[in-house]
Protein backbone atom coordinates (compact mmCIF):
# COMPACT_ATOMS: atom_id res chain seq x y z
CA UNK A 1 0.00 0.00 0.00
CA UNK A 2 1.18 3.30 -1.02
CA UNK A 3 2.14 6.27 1.89
CA UNK A 4 -0.74 8.94 2.08
CA UNK A 5 1.37 12.62 1.54
CA UNK A 6 -0.77 15.71 2.42
CA UNK A 7 0.38 18.20 0.97
CA UNK A 8 -0.47 21.72 3.33
CA UNK A 9 0.02 25.46 1.66
CA UNK A 10 0.47 28.67 3.54
CA UNK A 11 1.18 31.97 1.78
CA UNK A 12 1.31 33.22 -1.99
CA UNK A 13 -0.36 31.72 -5.08
CA UNK A 14 3.11 30.88 -6.45
CA UNK A 15 3.55 28.53 -3.58
CA UNK A 16 0.15 26.99 -4.55
CA UNK A 17 1.31 26.50 -8.21
CA UNK A 18 4.97 24.82 -6.42
CA UNK A 19 2.77 22.83 -4.12
CA UNK A 20 0.79 21.34 -7.34
CA UNK A 21 3.95 20.87 -9.38
CA UNK A 22 5.23 19.08 -6.25
CA UNK A 23 2.22 16.97 -6.08
CA UNK A 24 2.30 15.74 -9.69
CA UNK A 25 6.09 14.69 -8.89
CA UNK A 26 5.26 12.41 -5.34
CA UNK A 27 1.90 11.10 -7.05
CA UNK A 28 4.04 8.44 -8.99
CA UNK A 29 5.02 7.09 -5.42
CA UNK A 30 2.70 8.27 -3.11
CA UNK A 31 -0.74 9.17 -2.34
CA UNK A 32 -1.51 12.31 -2.34
CA UNK A 33 -4.01 14.82 -0.53
CA UNK A 34 -4.43 18.90 0.27
CA UNK A 35 -5.97 18.34 3.57
CA UNK A 36 -4.94 17.64 7.16
CA UNK A 37 -7.04 14.19 6.96
CA UNK A 38 -7.11 14.32 10.92
CA UNK A 39 -3.59 13.34 11.34
CA UNK A 40 -4.13 10.06 9.20
CA UNK A 41 -2.00 10.67 6.49
CA UNK A 42 1.79 9.45 6.75
CA UNK A 43 3.90 11.72 5.42
CA UNK A 44 3.29 16.22 5.96
CA UNK A 45 4.76 18.32 3.62
CA UNK A 46 4.39 21.71 4.88
CA UNK A 47 5.26 24.96 1.90
CA UNK A 48 5.61 27.36 4.03
CA UNK A 49 5.44 31.56 4.14
CA UNK A 50 7.39 34.35 6.24
CA UNK A 51 6.19 37.36 4.87
CA UNK A 52 4.82 38.27 8.15
CA UNK A 53 5.03 37.08 12.15
CA UNK A 54 1.26 35.70 11.40
CA UNK A 55 2.23 33.32 8.70
CA UNK A 56 4.86 31.71 10.62
CA UNK A 57 3.05 31.68 14.31
CA UNK A 58 0.80 29.79 11.62
CA UNK A 59 2.82 27.45 10.03
CA UNK A 60 4.54 26.41 13.95
CA UNK A 61 0.82 26.08 15.03
CA UNK A 62 0.06 23.59 12.27
CA UNK A 63 3.06 21.69 13.02
CA UNK A 64 2.46 21.25 16.92
CA UNK A 65 -1.56 20.33 16.03
CA UNK A 66 0.02 17.59 13.49
CA UNK A 67 2.49 15.99 15.60
CA UNK A 68 -0.25 15.90 18.87
CA UNK A 69 -2.50 14.12 16.09
CA UNK A 70 -0.21 11.65 15.03
CA UNK A 71 3.32 11.33 16.87
CA UNK A 72 4.53 8.38 14.08
CA UNK A 73 3.56 10.67 11.53
CA UNK A 74 6.53 12.44 9.58
CA UNK A 75 6.73 16.54 8.55
CA UNK A 76 8.31 18.00 6.30
CA UNK A 77 8.80 21.73 5.74
CA UNK A 78 9.72 23.16 2.82
CA UNK A 79 9.81 26.99 1.08
CA UNK A 80 10.48 30.53 2.73
CA UNK A 81 9.98 29.80 6.17
CA UNK A 82 12.38 26.61 6.39
CA UNK A 83 15.00 28.56 4.06
CA UNK A 84 14.87 31.53 6.64
CA UNK A 85 14.72 29.36 10.31
CA UNK A 86 15.65 25.96 9.31
CA UNK A 87 17.11 25.25 12.71
CA UNK A 88 14.15 27.03 14.82
CA UNK A 89 12.46 24.37 12.64
CA UNK A 90 13.96 21.38 13.30
CA UNK A 91 14.26 22.24 16.82
CA UNK A 92 10.05 22.41 16.87
CA UNK A 93 10.40 18.27 15.41
CA UNK A 94 10.14 18.79 11.98
CA UNK A 95 11.74 15.67 10.55
CA UNK A 96 12.99 17.07 7.08
CA UNK A 97 13.50 20.77 6.03
CA UNK A 98 13.68 21.97 2.85
CA UNK A 99 14.48 25.33 1.57
CA UNK A 100 13.31 27.57 -2.11
CA UNK A 101 15.63 24.95 -4.03
CA UNK A 102 15.89 21.80 -2.35
CA UNK A 103 11.51 21.75 -2.72
CA UNK A 104 12.20 21.58 -6.56
CA UNK A 105 13.78 18.68 -5.96
CA UNK A 106 11.80 16.91 -2.84
CA UNK A 107 11.65 13.40 -4.81
CA UNK A 108 15.46 13.80 -4.08
CA UNK A 109 14.84 14.37 -0.29
CA UNK A 110 11.81 12.82 0.88
CA UNK A 111 12.95 9.29 2.47
CA UNK A 112 15.76 11.71 3.89
CA UNK A 113 15.69 12.94 7.47
CA UNK A 114 17.25 16.18 8.68
CA UNK A 115 18.35 20.00 7.44
CA UNK A 116 18.69 20.36 3.72
CA UNK A 117 18.92 24.18 2.96
CA UNK A 118 21.08 25.73 0.34
CA UNK A 119 20.04 29.58 1.63
CA UNK A 120 22.13 31.65 -1.05
CA UNK A 121 20.94 29.29 -4.01
CA UNK A 122 19.91 32.03 -5.97
CA UNK A 123 23.62 33.56 -6.60
CA UNK A 124 24.06 30.02 -8.93
CA UNK A 125 22.41 30.58 -11.96
CA UNK A 126 21.53 26.90 -12.51
CA UNK A 127 19.56 26.81 -9.27
CA UNK A 128 17.03 29.72 -10.63
CA UNK A 129 14.30 26.70 -11.11
CA UNK A 130 10.79 27.67 -11.92
CA UNK A 131 8.60 24.44 -11.92
CA UNK A 132 5.63 24.26 -13.98
CA UNK A 133 2.31 22.45 -12.55
CA UNK A 134 0.50 20.71 -14.81
CA UNK A 135 -3.01 20.60 -13.58
CA UNK A 136 -4.78 23.34 -10.99
CA UNK A 137 -3.75 23.58 -7.47
CA UNK A 138 -5.88 20.96 -5.68
CA UNK A 139 -9.49 20.95 -7.35
CA UNK A 140 -9.25 24.61 -8.59
CA UNK A 141 -10.99 25.59 -11.77
CA UNK A 142 -8.15 28.48 -12.17
CA UNK A 143 -4.49 26.91 -13.88
CA UNK A 144 -1.64 28.90 -11.85
CA UNK A 145 1.41 29.13 -14.18
CA UNK A 146 4.77 30.66 -12.23
CA UNK A 147 6.74 32.46 -14.65
CA UNK A 148 8.98 34.49 -13.18
CA UNK A 149 11.01 34.76 -9.48
CA UNK A 150 13.03 36.69 -7.52
CA UNK A 151 13.38 40.66 -7.18
CA UNK A 152 15.82 43.32 -7.27
CA UNK A 153 14.00 46.03 -5.07
CA UNK A 154 15.25 46.94 -2.14
CA UNK A 155 12.34 47.85 -0.02
CA UNK A 156 12.83 48.07 3.64
CA UNK A 157 10.31 45.93 5.04
CA UNK A 158 10.75 42.49 2.95
CA UNK A 159 12.55 39.66 3.75
CA UNK A 160 10.98 37.23 0.93
CA UNK A 161 13.69 38.85 -1.46
CA UNK A 162 16.81 37.23 -0.06
CA UNK A 163 14.89 34.11 0.44
CA UNK A 164 13.32 33.52 -3.17
CA UNK A 165 16.53 35.46 -4.65
CA UNK A 166 17.73 38.78 -5.71
CA UNK A 167 18.28 37.65 -8.91
CA UNK A 168 15.79 37.48 -11.54
CA UNK A 169 14.79 34.09 -13.35
CA UNK A 170 11.84 33.75 -16.22
CA UNK A 171 10.29 31.48 -18.03
CA UNK A 172 11.05 32.41 -22.13
CA UNK A 173 7.86 33.71 -24.00
CA UNK A 174 7.69 30.63 -25.95
CA UNK A 175 7.63 28.24 -22.71
CA UNK A 176 4.71 30.75 -21.65
CA UNK A 177 2.98 30.26 -24.60
CA UNK A 178 3.29 26.56 -24.87
CA UNK A 179 2.08 25.89 -21.66
CA UNK A 180 -1.12 28.29 -21.92
CA UNK A 181 -1.91 25.99 -25.07
CA UNK A 182 -1.44 23.06 -22.69
CA UNK A 183 -3.85 24.37 -20.51
CA UNK A 184 -6.25 25.15 -22.89
CA UNK A 185 -5.89 22.02 -24.38
CA UNK A 186 -6.39 20.43 -20.66
CA UNK A 187 -9.86 21.95 -20.45
CA UNK A 188 -8.97 25.17 -18.31
CA UNK A 189 -10.32 28.30 -19.13
CA UNK A 190 -8.30 30.62 -16.60
CA UNK A 191 -4.98 30.71 -16.70
CA UNK A 192 -3.42 32.62 -13.42
CA UNK A 193 0.11 33.96 -14.48
CA UNK A 194 2.57 34.70 -11.23
CA UNK A 195 5.57 34.76 -9.65
CA UNK A 196 7.39 37.23 -7.10
CA UNK A 197 7.33 40.18 -8.96
CA UNK A 198 6.19 39.86 -12.51
CA UNK A 199 7.20 43.77 -13.62
CA UNK A 200 10.46 42.37 -13.61
CA UNK A 201 9.50 39.37 -15.80
CA UNK A 202 12.15 38.69 -18.64
CA UNK A 203 14.05 41.31 -17.53
CA UNK A 204 17.69 38.79 -17.43
CA UNK A 205 16.71 38.88 -21.22
CA UNK A 206 15.92 42.37 -21.62
CA UNK A 207 12.49 41.66 -22.38
CA UNK A 208 8.99 42.87 -20.60
CA UNK A 209 5.90 41.93 -19.52
CA UNK A 210 4.31 44.17 -21.72
CA UNK A 211 5.50 42.43 -24.92
CA UNK A 212 4.68 39.13 -23.39
CA UNK A 213 1.21 39.84 -22.85
CA UNK A 214 0.99 41.72 -25.63
CA UNK A 215 1.98 38.90 -28.01
CA UNK A 216 -0.68 36.43 -25.52
CA UNK A 217 -3.35 38.99 -26.55
CA UNK A 218 -2.79 38.18 -30.33
CA UNK A 219 -2.49 34.31 -30.13
CA UNK A 220 -5.33 33.26 -28.02
CA UNK A 221 -7.92 36.73 -27.97
CA UNK A 222 -10.30 34.75 -30.05
CA UNK A 223 -9.97 31.99 -27.18
CA UNK A 224 -12.66 31.08 -24.78
CA UNK A 225 -10.05 31.69 -22.08
CA UNK A 226 -9.49 34.26 -19.72
CA UNK A 227 -5.76 35.34 -18.45
CA UNK A 228 -5.16 36.85 -14.74
CA UNK A 229 -1.89 38.59 -13.47
CA UNK A 230 -1.23 38.25 -10.15
CA UNK A 231 0.10 41.30 -8.46
CA UNK A 232 2.03 43.96 -10.04
CA UNK A 233 3.63 47.22 -8.61
CA UNK A 234 2.17 51.07 -9.65
CA UNK A 235 5.07 51.71 -11.41
CA UNK A 236 4.37 49.01 -13.90
CA UNK A 237 1.45 50.08 -14.98
CA UNK A 238 2.20 52.16 -18.19
CA UNK A 239 -0.40 53.34 -21.25
CA UNK A 240 0.81 50.77 -22.95
CA UNK A 241 0.36 47.82 -20.40
CA UNK A 242 -3.07 49.43 -19.58
CA UNK A 243 -4.31 49.37 -23.89
CA UNK A 244 -3.00 45.93 -23.94
CA UNK A 245 -5.12 44.73 -21.03
CA UNK A 246 -8.01 46.64 -21.96
CA UNK A 247 -7.60 45.91 -25.56
CA UNK A 248 -7.52 41.96 -25.57
CA UNK A 249 -11.23 40.57 -24.41
CA UNK A 250 -9.05 37.39 -22.49
CA UNK A 251 -7.39 39.47 -20.16
CA UNK A 252 -9.12 39.88 -17.01
CA UNK A 253 -10.26 44.07 -16.13
CA UNK A 254 -8.79 43.76 -12.89
CA UNK A 255 -4.98 44.12 -11.56
CA UNK A 256 -4.03 43.77 -7.78
CA UNK A 257 -0.88 46.53 -7.03
CA UNK A 258 1.09 45.96 -4.37
CA UNK A 259 0.50 49.80 -2.87
CA UNK A 260 1.67 49.04 0.62
CA UNK A 261 1.02 52.90 1.77
CA UNK A 262 -0.29 56.23 0.18
CA UNK A 263 1.86 58.21 1.69
CA UNK A 264 4.95 59.61 0.62
CA UNK A 265 6.63 59.57 3.78
CA UNK A 266 6.51 56.19 4.49
CA UNK A 267 6.31 55.32 0.38
CA UNK A 268 9.96 56.70 0.46
CA UNK A 269 10.97 54.91 4.44
CA UNK A 270 9.26 51.85 2.65
CA UNK A 271 12.15 52.40 -0.25
CA UNK A 272 8.79 51.85 -2.74
CA UNK A 273 10.10 53.64 -6.61
CA UNK A 274 6.45 55.76 -6.27
CA UNK A 275 4.29 58.16 -4.97
CA UNK A 276 0.75 58.83 -3.74
CA UNK A 277 0.12 60.38 -7.03
CA UNK A 278 1.46 57.52 -9.01
CA UNK A 279 -0.76 55.49 -7.60
CA UNK A 280 -3.76 57.60 -8.66
CA UNK A 281 -1.99 57.30 -12.37
CA UNK A 282 -1.51 54.04 -12.12
CA UNK A 283 -5.35 53.45 -11.77
CA UNK A 284 -6.51 56.20 -14.04
CA UNK A 285 -4.63 54.41 -16.68
CA UNK A 286 -6.49 51.70 -16.33
CA UNK A 287 -9.63 52.55 -16.35
CA UNK A 288 -9.24 55.04 -18.94
CA UNK A 289 -10.49 52.64 -20.81
CA UNK A 290 -12.96 51.13 -18.98
CA UNK A 291 -13.96 52.87 -15.70
CA UNK A 292 -15.11 49.96 -14.12
CA UNK A 293 -11.51 48.03 -14.16
CA UNK A 294 -11.46 46.79 -10.84
CA UNK A 295 -8.41 47.21 -8.38
CA UNK A 296 -7.56 45.48 -5.63
CA UNK A 297 -4.40 46.15 -3.37
CA UNK A 298 -2.14 45.10 -0.02
CA UNK A 299 -2.00 47.86 2.77
CA UNK A 300 -0.14 47.81 5.48
CA UNK A 301 -0.61 49.66 8.79
CA UNK A 302 1.87 50.68 11.91
CA UNK A 303 4.83 51.12 9.46
CA UNK A 304 7.27 52.63 11.40
CA UNK A 305 7.40 56.49 11.70
CA UNK A 306 3.80 56.38 10.62
CA UNK A 307 1.76 59.16 12.33
CA UNK A 308 -1.62 60.18 12.37
CA UNK A 309 -1.35 62.39 9.24
CA UNK A 310 0.27 59.52 7.36
CA UNK A 311 -2.47 56.99 8.37
CA UNK A 312 -5.58 59.39 7.39
CA UNK A 313 -3.80 59.99 3.78
CA UNK A 314 -4.11 55.94 3.73
CA UNK A 315 -7.54 56.08 4.76
CA UNK A 316 -8.92 59.08 2.34
CA UNK A 317 -7.00 57.83 -0.75
CA UNK A 318 -9.00 54.20 -0.40
CA UNK A 319 -12.75 56.30 0.38
CA UNK A 320 -12.06 57.84 -2.81
CA UNK A 321 -10.58 54.93 -5.41
CA UNK A 322 -13.45 52.74 -4.92
CA UNK A 323 -11.33 49.52 -4.34
CA UNK A 324 -12.84 46.27 -4.63
CA UNK A 325 -10.77 45.13 -1.71
CA UNK A 326 -8.17 45.97 0.02
CA UNK A 327 -5.39 43.37 1.60
CA UNK A 328 -4.73 44.84 5.19
CA UNK A 329 -1.82 44.17 7.01
CA UNK A 330 -0.45 45.08 10.07
CA UNK A 331 3.63 45.94 9.90
CA UNK A 332 5.85 43.20 10.81
CA UNK A 333 9.18 43.73 11.87
CA UNK A 334 11.34 41.16 9.86
CA UNK A 335 14.69 39.94 10.84
CA UNK A 336 17.40 41.05 8.95
CA UNK A 337 15.54 44.06 7.38
CA UNK A 338 16.22 47.62 7.59
CA UNK A 339 12.74 48.37 8.85
CA UNK A 340 12.30 45.75 11.79
CA UNK A 341 15.46 48.65 13.12
CA UNK A 342 14.12 51.93 12.49
CA UNK A 343 13.10 54.34 15.38
CA UNK A 344 9.46 55.08 16.00
CA UNK A 345 8.06 51.66 16.33
CA UNK A 346 4.40 51.22 16.42
CA UNK A 347 2.73 49.44 19.28
CA UNK A 348 0.62 46.36 18.28
CA UNK A 349 -2.48 47.88 19.73
CA UNK A 350 -2.19 50.75 17.83
CA UNK A 351 -1.56 48.63 15.06
CA UNK A 352 -4.55 46.66 15.75
CA UNK A 353 -6.76 49.58 16.01
CA UNK A 354 -5.61 51.27 12.19
CA UNK A 355 -6.34 47.69 10.77
CA UNK A 356 -9.71 47.81 12.06
CA UNK A 357 -10.38 51.28 10.50
CA UNK A 358 -8.75 50.42 7.36
CA UNK A 359 -10.97 47.59 6.93
CA UNK A 360 -13.93 49.28 7.76
CA UNK A 361 -13.21 52.13 5.31
CA UNK A 362 -12.52 49.60 2.90
CA UNK A 363 -15.74 47.63 3.28
CA UNK A 364 -17.29 51.18 2.16
CA UNK A 365 -14.68 51.66 -0.71
CA UNK A 366 -16.24 48.34 -1.75
CA UNK A 367 -19.47 49.04 -1.67
CA UNK A 368 -19.40 52.04 -3.55
CA UNK A 369 -17.65 49.85 -6.50
CA UNK A 370 -20.07 46.87 -6.37
CA UNK A 371 -23.07 49.63 -6.33
CA UNK A 372 -22.06 51.16 -9.88
CA UNK A 373 -22.33 47.65 -11.24
CA UNK A 374 -25.95 46.97 -10.68
CA UNK A 375 -27.60 45.43 -13.99
CA UNK A 376 -24.22 45.44 -15.61
CA UNK A 377 -23.79 42.02 -17.49
CA UNK A 378 -20.49 39.64 -17.27
CA UNK A 379 -19.29 36.41 -17.87
CA UNK A 380 -18.56 34.61 -15.16
CA UNK A 381 -16.18 31.29 -14.28
CA UNK A 382 -18.52 28.74 -12.36
CA UNK A 383 -16.39 27.30 -9.87
CA UNK A 384 -18.79 25.44 -7.19
CA UNK A 385 -22.22 24.93 -6.81
CA UNK A 386 -23.87 25.22 -2.94
CA UNK A 387 -27.47 24.62 -2.14
CA UNK A 388 -29.21 25.15 -5.40
CA UNK A 389 -27.13 28.21 -6.11
CA UNK A 390 -23.79 28.33 -8.33
CA UNK A 391 -20.40 30.12 -7.84
CA UNK A 392 -17.90 31.95 -9.20
CA UNK A 393 -15.42 35.23 -10.86
CA UNK A 394 -16.62 37.50 -13.17
CA UNK A 395 -13.75 38.98 -15.13
CA UNK A 396 -13.76 41.84 -12.81
CA UNK A 397 -12.91 39.29 -9.90
CA UNK A 398 -16.02 39.97 -8.60
CA UNK A 399 -17.31 37.30 -6.60
CA UNK A 400 -20.92 35.60 -7.64
CA UNK A 401 -23.92 33.79 -5.96
CA UNK A 402 -25.81 32.95 -8.98
CA UNK A 403 -29.30 32.88 -7.62
CA UNK A 404 -31.67 31.06 -10.67
CA UNK A 405 -30.37 27.22 -11.05
CA UNK A 406 -32.99 26.77 -13.69
CA UNK A 407 -30.25 26.05 -16.44
CA UNK A 408 -27.67 23.06 -16.58
CA UNK A 409 -24.50 25.48 -15.63
CA UNK A 410 -21.45 23.54 -14.91
CA UNK A 411 -18.26 23.99 -13.30
CA UNK A 412 -15.25 25.21 -15.16
CA UNK A 413 -17.58 26.75 -17.68
CA UNK A 414 -18.33 30.41 -18.52
CA UNK A 415 -21.88 31.63 -17.83
CA UNK A 416 -23.32 35.31 -18.79
CA UNK A 417 -24.90 36.77 -16.28
CA UNK A 418 -26.86 40.12 -14.75
CA UNK A 419 -25.73 41.14 -12.10
CA UNK A 420 -29.21 42.24 -9.80
CA UNK A 421 -27.70 43.58 -5.79
CA UNK A 422 -24.70 43.25 -3.75
CA UNK A 423 -24.43 39.81 -1.84
CA UNK A 424 -23.34 39.38 1.77
CA UNK A 425 -21.71 36.21 0.73
CA UNK A 426 -17.97 36.63 0.60
CA UNK A 427 -18.86 40.25 0.48
CA UNK A 428 -19.98 39.64 -3.62
CA UNK A 429 -22.69 40.17 -5.64
CA UNK A 430 -25.76 38.65 -6.47
CA UNK A 431 -27.09 37.64 -10.44
CA UNK A 432 -29.08 36.02 -12.75
CA UNK A 433 -28.09 33.63 -15.83
CA UNK A 434 -29.80 35.13 -18.95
Amino acid sequence: MRQKVSLLTFGCKLNQAETQAIAERLSRNFEINFEEKNGESDIYILNTCAVTKEAERKVRQTIRRLKNLNKDSKIVTIGCFSNANPNELENLGVDLVLGNFEKKNIENFIEKNGVYVDKNFWLDKEKMVIMKPQSAYSNYTRFFLPIEEGCVNGCTFCKIRFLRGIKISSLSQEEVITQIREAIKRGYKEVVLTGINLGYYGFERGESLEDLLNNIGKIFDNKNIRIRLTSLYPENVSNNLSFILNNYSIFEKHVHLSIQHFSDKILKAMGRKYSNEDVSTAINRLRKYDPKFSITCDLIVGFPGEEAEDFQIMLDSVKNLKLLKVHGFRFSPREGTIAAKMENQIPENEKKERLNQLLSVSEKSKYDYLSQLINFEVNVLIESFYKNNFYGYDEYYIFHEITNTSDNLKKGEFVRSKIFSISDRRKGVASNVF
